[in-house]
């Protein structure tokens, strides 16, 4: 008798499988899929909510001279790879990438903010005579990051460790 159970639950479940199965192939198959394309919103003005107008497309060509000539100075064997635009703090600030790895980011006034080398040491004209005894006296490793703060200067080590000097050079703290 169990075996008829057995029997008659295997009909119904194989029946409720052939009304459910792929017999949608034929519905799937008259609705066109469509891919969308990504869209892209121009930017806001957060003060006003304004639409802004987009930054102009930007070439090492397009650089303001003053970012011409400090690249020139300070990275002379570098070629630039890429320039990105950005108009989210009031004015056009400029990423700028080298060849060599480098990435320096460039406030409105075309003055360096951050100097990021990932194959080498950033170049000693950069460092604060202060901050660059401190670390070789403390951590005898390459700066391979600076960046200028409002509270003074952040620094990266080779080895990911992060510190803080004040304006003036002092040591601060570390960041995680």
């Amino acid at each position: 008798m169990n075996s008829k159970k057995f029997l008659s639950v295997g009909v119904v479940v194989l029946a409720l499988c052939s009304c459910t199965g792929n017999n949608n192939d034929a519905y799937q198959q008259q609705v066109p899929v469509t891919q969308e394309q990504p869209v892209q919103a121009a930017p806001v003005d957060s003060t006003t909510a304004q639409p802004q107008a987009a930054a102009p497309a930007a070439t090492a060509q397009t650089l303001p001279e003053a970012i011409t000539t400090f690249l020139k100075q300070h990275f002379p064997n570098a070629t630039i790879t890429g320039v990105e635009p950005d108009q989210d703090h009031g004015g056009l600030e400029y990423d700028v990438y080298l060849n060599d790895g480098t990435e320096l980011d460039f406030d409105a006034n075309n003055q360096w903010e951050t100097i990021e080398c990932r194959a080498k040491a950033v170049p000693a004209t950069f460092i604060p005579k202060a901050i660059a005894t401190y670390v070789k006296g403390n951590y005898q490793l390459p700066i391979v990051k600076i960046h200028k703060e409002h509270f003074g200067y952040e620094i990266e080590l080779s080895n990911g460790l992060d510190l803080n000097f004040d304006h003036s050079g002092q040591f601060m703290g570390m960041d995680d």
